[in-house]
């Protein structure tokens, strides 16, 4: 057996016999010489070949850029691969010629005496005696091996840190299990919401700690059905069910659950977040609705009342009034009309005011007494309650000016049309009768009322003139003001 300081003055002549298994390389990381065995089993490691080109070093797991890289590895345990060669070759390094050269002496690393013929080795092959004892590859190998498996610890061991921090930084329950319904990860806001700890809920069936005790058996029922399913569940669905917490409490959460595979072995992700809060919220906002509803009906029920109540005593001051009478009359119409138009938005508050019925509302009572016509056409367009309530106004004011002094009071004839042009709702009331025309529409409060409530209520538009035999009112606004939205 060859020392290392026997192997410092061999020269490569002499390494054939001692050393069949050898390369040995200069600092250009190019061979210069190889051994006989290797020669034979191994063509593509030839003398001028490089290093890179025909061989690799397996142990330590390096890729040596040159020469420094490995006279690094001198004294220590290296497994090398080589082209062409079924078998790795287990060896060790040491610098001769002064340190201007690397020899590798290695054997074959067989692992049982059947590979030998396998891979076409003979005794031919190999020397009378190690060049290095297999006790110090076996030491080597030790120490290389504990080496490599601390690293991989330490690696697996941060990647476990980075997996449960990302888990554990979610805003949602999430709880990962095996394909048998067993608990691989728990994190900390799973721990906070089922009032378990980690330790606790790993290894656990996941059914008997979360799952309600009435649903358990529905949960297993459904874990052996996804393996019989065609495709399985759908996995981006968020379903709400029952939970459990230690305490025995059960309460909903919204569950979202996603399969994958890890090394052969099927996982389930569930994300789960808890709805408690949420429908505490949604029930007292229920609640404030139906209470906000009783008090809206109570409230248009007593301005009903009140509304009725002041006809009444409009009639009776009306009955009993002598110059008065007319004013009496006027004032008791249009009170009336707010009354009827008060009932029809109180009825649809929440759905607004079909126009066609405002107009038929708010107008037809005046007509109705007299022969007068009274046409309207207009697309079924719903009026949110604001603006029914204006035009309400506006209307009623319309009709009793009509029934005082115009196309009412003359039997003449009333047209009323209404259009939604792009984002325009216009209104248009036209009067047409055989009776007195005012050469100027007056500037009373009535004609103020037709030209202001609208611009001003509604930031719309609103003109009052005269045309032909009768007076126009044409007034417009902005659909998003006057039109309840299409669903």
């Amino acid at each position: 057996m060859c020392s290392g300081a026997e192997l410092l003055t061999l020269r490569p002549d002499d390494l054939d016999g001692p050393l069949p298994w050898s390369v040995t390389l200069d600092r250009d990381m190019v061979i210069t010489h190889v051994g006989s065995s290797l020669t034979r089993h191994a063509p593509s490691v030839a003398v001028g070949a490089r290093f890179e080109s025909c061989l690799r070093v397996v142990r330590p797991n390096i890729e040596p850029a040159g020469f420094e890289d490995l006279r690094q590895l001198e004294g220590t345990m290296v497994v090398l691969a080589a082209d062409g060669l079924g078998v790795p070759l287990r060896g060790s390094m040491c610098l001769i010629a002064d340190g201007n050269a690397i020899l590798m002496a290695a054997t074959p690393l067989l692992k049982s005496q059947s590979e030998l013929a396998e891979a076409g080795f003979g005794l031919s092959d190999f020397a009378l005696q190690d060049s290095l004892p297999d006790l110090l590859f076996a030491v080597k190998a030790r120490d290389v091996s504990i080496k490599e498996a601390a690293e991989s610890v330490r690696r697996q061991s941060e990647a476990t840190k980075r997996l449960k921090s990302i888990l554990d930084s979610s805003l949602d329950a999430m709880i990962t299990i095996d394909q048998d319904g067993v608990v691989v990860e728990f994190n900390n806001v799973a721990c906070e919401m089922f009032g378990l700890s980690r330790e606790e809920a790993v290894g656990q069936d996941l059914a008997d700690l979360v799952v309600p005790p009435g649903r358990q058996c529905a949960h297993r029922t459904g874990m052996a059905n996804y393996w019989t399913a065609e495709d399985g569940p759908p996995s981006d669905l968020r379903i709400e069910v029952q939970a459990v917490r230690r305490t025995g409490e059960v309460f909903p959460v919204a569950l979202a659950v996603i399969p994958f595979e890890h090394d052969g072995v099927w996982y389930f992700t569930a994300t789960i977040r808890d709805l408690t809060e949420a429908k505490a919220a949604a029930a007292a906002l229920a609640h404030a609705e139906s209470q906000e509803s009783v008090l809206q009906r109570e409230l248009d029920h007593r301005v009903k009342n009140m509304l009725a109540q002041i006809v009444v005593l409009c009639r009776q001051a009306e009955s009993k009034a002598t110059a008065d009478q007319p004013l009496l009359g006027a004032l008791r119409s249009r009170i009336q009309s707010f009354s009827d138009a008060h009932e029809l938005l109180s009825r649809e508050r929440t759905l607004g005011v079909e126009m066609g019925e405002l107009v038929r509302t708010c107008v037809l009572p005046y007509a109705e007494a007299c022969r007068a016509n009274v046409v309207f056409e207009g697309p079924a367009v719903m009026i949110r309650p604001r603006a029914a309530m204006t035009l309400a106004m506006v209307l009623n004011e319309l009709a009793t000016n009509a029934a005082k002094h115009g196309a009412i009071a003359s039997e003449g004839t009333i047209d009323v049309r209404w259009r939604v042009e792009a984002s325009v709702f216009s209104l248009e009331w036209h009067e047409r009768h055989d009776g007195p025309i005012p050469d100027e529409i007056a500037g009373g409060l009535g004609a103020e009322v037709l030209r202001s409530t609208i611009p001003y209520e509604l930031s719309g538009t609103a003109e009052l003139t005269k045309r032909g035999n009768g007076v126009c009112f044409r007034a417009t606004a902005s659909v998003d003001v006057v039109l309840v939205p299409d669903d």
